[in-house]
């Protein structure tokens, strides 16, 4: 009945708790949470970090904050804008120039823009982004 379950799971489950005393018991709750917490820090573990990159993003006034940011987790390559960014082309090639990735799209102000990373093959890429004359080029490695 148990057998798809983790094995852990089938000895919690299956386990007869009234035969158990309560420092047996203790230690099982013990085993159960440091599991538990060890799980939730790997589904935290997909963090964003920044991308290193190069841009030529120009301000159009002197309130005008700075270029877009690039950041990477495992699955994602993300942008990030204080202000709105309209027709912005975003692309991803490998070393050899071949294209993965290129769209045409707006980036909301103060929110990361995901592109997925999940479907390529290991290696280096770059991230460009380009609207009008600014650019920022970033490369990240999956």
């Amino acid at each position: 009945m148990y057998k798809d379950l983790p094995p852990l799971l089938q000895i919690f489950i299956t386990c007869k708790w009234k035969n158990l005393n309560h420092a047996s018991m203790k230690k099982y709750y013990l085993i159960l949470i440091g599991l538990l917490l060890g799980l939730s820090q790997q589904v935290y573990a997909d963090e964003k970090r920044k991308i290193p990159d190069s841009d030529k993003w120009e301000k159009t006034n002197d309130r005008d904050i700075s270029s877009p940011q690039l950041y990477q987790s495992e699955s994602f390559v993300y942008v990030y804008s204080e202000k709105q960014l309209d027709n912005v082309t975003i692309g991803i090639t490998d070393m050899m120039g071949n294209t993965y990735h290129y769209e045409v799209t707006t980036i909301p102000a103060s929110m990361y823009y995901a592109v997925s990373i999940e479907s390529l093959p290991a290696g280096q890429y770059y991230f460009c982004v380009y609207q009008g004359s600014n650019y920022i080029i970033g490369v990240f490695t999956k």
